[in-house]
């Protein structure tokens, strides 16, 4: 489980990255709170799928290439 979950930190913050998005500014726009965007990057909480959904709507991308990317 701690692969995954590194793995899911870090295509968060890659793809927030890229989109040049401040962990606040991603927050507001997916309506999650900053901390817990924080704590997903570092690996120290995993996202519920509807949490994952509101992610990925923020940075416009799908849900499954979201976990494509993961499994890289």
């Amino acid at each position: 489980m701690e692969d995954i979950t590194k793995s899911i930190g870090s295509v968060l913050l890659k793809l927030r990255e890229d989109k040049s998005l401040s962990q606040l500014k991603l927050a507001a726009t997916a309506d999650v709170d900053r901390s817990f965007i924080s704590r997903i990057e570092r690996g120290t909480a995993v996202p519920t799928i509807a949490v994952l959904q509101k992610l990925c709507k923020a940075l416009d991308i799908s849900v499954s290439d979201f976990v494509r990317m993961c499994e890289r």
